[in-house]
């Protein structure tokens, strides 16, 4: 009996084996599986998160900015080429004098731009710009930064109106930093100021440190050797 034991026992581990070795893939397979759906719900909840606003996404709000009355606004849409050094974005202004003569203005800093689409970003000036308008039509292209992270950039097709001068007070606070900076190497350190503001907790001190840092307007700039 004893030698019978002996010669069943590795027969019984090997079923042992054969049947664990079997339900390996099998688990394996559940696993990638369960993955798998985690990773559709994901990507569902980012694309949803990126074609509705949430909740919180910011909106431009301040203080009515009224236009020179003899200028009248043709359109204000995104644009496609150009790269303006006051700005990571470019928007197109197209503008005609409402007389004879050529008017202007200027835009403040500080002022928004109202997305016409739900899931294009606000945009913001925080560099003042000027508008010319003559007899005919005009464009003035402006540099501005987004102003809502998580949504589409400007592109040619989407359409703007002129917003408020902003009353949020880390917006007002970056205008403020960066006034008489030249900002133009750094464009995407501001855009990332503005995020932190209209997207998150707000600047730290250490943002605060590196926008003060930023060259003054006409610096001349030193080249080491």
């Amino acid at each position: 009996m004893a030698n019978q034991g002996e010669e069943l026992k590795p027969q019984m581990n090997t079923d042992e084996h054969r049947l664990g070795s079997g339900r390996k893939p099998e688990a394996a397979a559940a696993m990638f599986g369960l993955a798998g759906r985690l990773a559709c719900v994901a990507l569902l909840f980012l694309a949803c998160d990126a074609l509705f606003p949430r909740p919180d996404d910011f909106e431009p709000s301040g203080t009515t900015f009224t236009l020179n009355p003899n200028i009248e606004v043709v359109s204000i849409t995104g644009r496609d080429q150009g790269f303006p050094n006051t700005g990571t974005f470019p928007l197109s202004m197209t503008v005609r004098s409402k007389t004879q003569s050529t008017v202007s203005d200027t835009l403040p800093a500080g002022l928004l731009f109202r997305s016409s689409a739900d899931k294009v970003q606000h945009m913001l000036v925080l560099k003042p710009q000027a508008v010319s308008a003559g007899s005919g039509t005009s464009e003035t292209m402006l540099g501005v930064f987004c102003c809502n992270e998580y949504r589409e950039i400007p592109r040619s097709g989407n359409a703007y109106e002129l917003g408020p001068t902003t009353d949020n007070a880390g917006l007002v606070e970056i205008a403020g930093l960066v006034r008489d900076k030249d900002i133009s190497g750094n464009l995407w350190m501001v855009q990332r100021a503005v995020w932190m503001v209209t997207d998150s907790s707000g600047l730290t001190q250490a943002y605060r440190d590196s926008l003060a840092g930023l060259p003054r307007v006409g610096a001349r700039k030193i080249n080491h050797r």
